[in-house]
């Protein structure tokens, strides 16, 4: 046993006369031009785990792994997404303080009412995380709440300690960490205003794509590439949005206008994605000829979006956005079928609405800018609180988690850890269980290593350091070792986990001593917790890829069965609380699945689901995605109004077609693989058409003159447009899944 602090340290300076003249004379070369940027992070990293341990020890406080904690965790490139991440967990451990302090005083002798209250207040936390922007202050009010109350007890007096040490050594970590990135290389988020410009362009360069495509000169490999590049780059602009609120005064002064943009971008990207599923209808027609200031229009949105660019990087605009139309060459347009005209009607409607949104945009950087003297306020939305299935259904099996571990604890005699077990387990289950994609096996062996390497170091190293010299290298030495090694973002799960092993196995503490126990202790502990994460990845919920892909696929179909129902003239809109709830429940499905489904398509291994080819999965996500985009234009149309007299005549056939419609989608509901009779569906399809066209054109010409105005053709050709997409789009689904084989998808596995 040994103290790493016996007083005053003192501080051995260089001589400057061992320096050889030559060496005096010539010009040091900066330190920082021949570092790279990971390097110069790990450096600072452990820099801060370093003087965050010096100062814990030095003022005698327990447990100063909790300082270390806060260093490791924290540690992000930038001083922005730092202080944001700090902000985040010096938040939560506050809320985690007074929760945890408020269950052990409300149930200090009552174990199970406690454990339950305890374990519901984290399924809360874990259920927030997976759908907040400020996840990880959710995670940490979790997780830091477990471990004051597992290592409390039942004792107030000592329960207030330990959260006031938590919160503590936290805040210290925060604070070492924060002065380091601030005044030793200093990185901060790249202009945003640029970056803004950035993401634009590549949407404007989409916009051109889809421009070329629809006017017959452009290439569909393309627009695919940029799609991916696309959703890549918006999603790193959110996250440096984040950080750059905290670094720029400015930014954070027009945050609301910022976050208006932002949505605004999201629209933009929609609006383009929607406009291109229209092209397909289009194919044999000449759209310069049918609209002839198609051209001019598409090169006013562009010359927008230009000028938009400009403006973030300081240039003042020309002139404002000016309003134009897209009328249609009426005699072109007699020469065309009603579906025809359809299609027509429904890509004026989607360049229609790119224009709204782009001069919404104009607007608002404008705004931003300081280009116009008084900036648009935000726009404030209301979000409906609707329950999220997938969620709910890793919340759900944290809470199972939670109870397997503490019913282990509670049942097995002498079991290693001790309620240790229980908050050790909710420190890593939070995290896990809301990366369902990430297999168990994946964290366990890192998890392993990284115990027997913080062992080795405890058993073998350590014992050997007298002084804090010795145990500040071996920190600097091996945080450096672990953040430069695990740098890249993605392997970012895995440095937090190296990381915080090692603090736990070499428990560092002033008087230090050893113990071969603490470090099989650790080790046994990971057993049971893993092994209970082993066992939620099947119950209640099956977690294999494959098997949450079809669940996704029947939730998706049976959404799109209800809305489509619900599109059935005549019918009275939701009035109840209820039925407007299941109403917005089944739109959120069908906006948020495709998404959820290309997360989950990647982690389908081919060698383990024949017939799972990854090519032939993604373009199954891609035609889901279109039928989604196909249902909500449909949706849309439907809120316009029709003329009463084609309604009545022609109600029979879109009631027709409409079902149709609702009995294919229920039998994807029960099995998202019965692709059925294709070519007998498309035929039927183009019966379906051909009899209506037939019918539009007898009621049309029994029509009295006057009783048909441009505005009830514009409508209904908006109706018949987008039933006609939203048929192509589920024969395009049809096609695709009839090229997989569905039948290894449903066995059962446990790897």
């Amino acid at each position: 046993m040994h103290r790493y602090f016996r007083g005053s340290l003192g501080v051995r300076r260089a001589d400057a006369r061992l320096l050889c003249p030559q060496t005096q004379r010539r010009r040091p070369v900066p330190v920082s031009l021949t570092l790279s940027s990971r390097t110069k992070e790990a450096i600072k990293t452990a820099l801060a785990m370093t003087i965050a341990y010096g100062i814990a020890l030095s003022q005698n406080w327990e447990r100063p792994y909790w300082a270390g904690f806060a260093v490791a965790f924290i540690s992000l490139t930038s001083v922005g997404a730092s202080l944001n991440k700090a902000v985040l967990r010096m938040c939560g451990t506050l809320l985690a303080f007074f929760a945890s302090l408020t269950f052990i005083a409300l149930f200090p002798q009552e174990r199970w009412s406690f454990f339950l209250i305890f374990s519901l207040y984290l399924m809360f936390c874990s259920y927030m995380m997976s759908g907040s922007r400020h996840a990880y202050f959710w995670q940490v009010a979790g997780f830091v709440c477990a471990i004051i109350c597992m290592d409390a007890g039942p004792d107030p007096v000592h329960a207030f300690t330990t959260a006031t040490l938590r919160v503590q050594e936290t805040g210290l970590g925060i604070l070492v960490y924060s002065l380091v990135s601030i005044f030793l290389w200093p990185s901060y988020t790249r202009d945003i205003r640029q970056q803004a410009a950035d993401v634009l362009a590549l949407e404007q360069r989409m916009f051109r794509a889809c421009g070329d495509l629809l006017l017959g000169r452009g290439e569909q490999q393309q627009v695919t590439k940029l799609i991916d590049e696309s959703v890549q780059a918006k999603a790193n602009f959110d996250q440096l949005l984040n950080s750059a609120e905290l670094e720029s005064r400015e930014v954070w002064q027009l945050r609301a206008q910022w976050h208006d943009y932002q949505a605004q971008l999201a629209q933009l990207s929609e609006g383009i994605g929607r406009w291109r599923e229209t092209f397909a209808e289009l194919q044999p027609l000449n759209m310069p000829l049918l609209l002839p200031d198609l051209e001019a229009l598409l090169a006013e949105l562009d010359q927008r979006l230009t000028q938009i660019g400009k403006m973030f990087a300081g240039t003042a605009p020309k002139r404002a956005p000016q309003s134009m139309a897209l009328p249609a060459d009426k005699n072109q347009l007699e020469k065309l079928s009603h579906v025809q005209r359809a299609a027509v009607t429904v890509v004026q409607r989607e360049i229609l609405a790119l224009d709204q949104v782009s001069a919404s945009m104009f607007q608002r950087v404008a705004g931003i800018t300081r280009f116009e003297t008084a900036p648009a306020p935000p726009v404030v939305t209301r979000q409906s609180l609707v329950v999220d299935p997938d969620r709910l259904a890793c919340a759900l099996r944290y809470l199972v988690f939670l109870w397997l571990v503490f019913l282990t604890v509670i049942y097995v005699p002498d079991l290693p850890g001790g309620f240790g077990v229980v908050a050790m387990g909710a420190s890593f289950g939070i995290a896990l269980v809301n990366m369902p994609q990430i297999p168990v096996s994946s964290a366990f062996l890192p998890a392993a290593g990284s115990v027997l390497f913080a062992g080795f170091l405890y058993i073998f190293v350590m014992p050997q350091l007298s002084s804090f010299k010795g145990l500040g290298a071996m920190l600097f030495s091996v945080t450096f070792a672990i953040c430069y090694l695990l740098a890249a973002p993605r392997q970012e799960l895995a440095r937090a986990l190296a990381l915080s092993i090692l603090l736990s196995v070499i428990s560092v503490s002033n008087p230090q001593s050893y113990n071969f126990l603490v470090v099989t202790t650790n080790g046994l502990t990971l057993v049971p917790v893993f092994l209970a994460l082993a066992i939620t990845a099947y119950f209640p919920f099956n977690f294999m890829p494959e098997r949450v892909f079809l669940r996704l696929l029947r939730r998706f179909f049976r959404s799109s069965e209800y809305l489509t129902d619900a599109l059935q003239w005549g019918r009275s809109a939701p009035t109840s609380r209820l039925q407007r709830l299941r109403y917005r429940f089944h739109q959120r499905e069908v906006a948020t699945i495709p998404s959820k489904l290309a997360s989950w398509a990647p982690h389908i291994d081919p060698a383990k689901i024949a017939g799972a080819e990854p090519a032939q999965v993604r373009a199954l996500v891609t035609s889901v995605q279109s039928l989604a985009i196909q249902l909500q234009g449909l949706q849309a149309a439907r809120t316009s109004p029709q003329a009463r007299f084609l309604v009545q005549q022609l109600l029979p056939d879109f009631r027709a077609w409409r079902l149709d419609i609702c009995a294919l989608l229920q039998q994807l509901g029960r099995d998202p693989g019965a692709s059925g009779d294709g070519k007998l569906a498309r035929v039927n399809t183009d019966q379906v058409l051909a009899t209506l066209e037939s019918h539009i054109k007898e009621a049309l010409e029994s029509t009295p003159a006057g009783h048909f105005t441009e505005a009830d053709a514009e409508n209904f050709y908006r109706v018949l447009g987008a039933y006609r997409a939203l048929s192509a789009a589920l024969l395009d689904y049809t096609d695709n899944a009839s090229m997989i084989k569905w039948a290894p998808w449903h066995e059962d596995r446990f790897a």
